[in-house]
């Protein structure tokens, strides 16, 4: 759907996202001071590098990987996350977090092409603000947003209920394995 929207046919005239709007830089959070709470600390990788009790941003949010071998992968987040190696977009940067999402999904080699640095790759928000984009008519971007919403928050509905049924079966499993409980039909 946002090929179909933005992309094909598109007219590019020199846009940039900075026009639109700057990523922000996360603020460091070393895995020792995480105090291991519910909040995803996203750094550098392509998952949590710990946890701690606050966030720092609002869900939905973007977050872009700022260094090492994935600087520049980009990830949304149905929940607040504590942005920490990595720059990020939330509804305080605009209210169209998910037709940025998919901007930048779509964007991803280019962003991956922005990295600076040899020995530890880097990517920050001048870089994303630097990537060129079609023109965009605000209105298909708010009207798309609005469409795209709900799918997103039924899959951010789903992923809680994967977390809770994994819980689930990880407390249960053991004590099914060790006899503690049985299964009655």
């Amino acid at each position: 759907m946002f090929k179909s929207w933005f992309i094909e046919n598109a007219i590019y005239s020199g846009d940039k996202i900075a026009d639109y709007f700057m990523p922000i830089r996360g603020k460091n959070l070393l895995t020792s001071e995480a105090t291991g709470g519910n909040v995803p600390v996203v750094a550098g990788g392509l998952n949590p590098s710990a946890y701690h009790n606050t966030a720092n941003t609002d869900a939905p949010v973007i977050t872009i990987s700022a260094s090492g071998a994935n600087a520049g992968f980009v990830n949304l987040w149905g929940i607040p996350v504590w942005s920490a190696d990595s720059s990020y977009i939330d509804s305080s940067v605009t209210p169209y977090v998910y037709f940025w999402y998919n901007l930048l999904k779509y964007k991803q080699k280019n962003i991956f092409e922005a990295q600076t640095g040899s020995a530890q790759p880097h990517i920050y928000p001048k870089h994303i603000g630097d990537i060129e984009i079609p023109n965009l008519d605000l209105s298909q971007i708010q009207l798309y947003n609005n469409v795209v919403s709900t799918y997103y928050h039924k899959i951010d509905e789903n992923n809680t209920e994967n977390c809770r049924l994994a819980t689930l079966r990880d407390t249960l499993l053991p004590k099914l394995m060790a006899g503690n409980i049985s299964l009655d039909y």
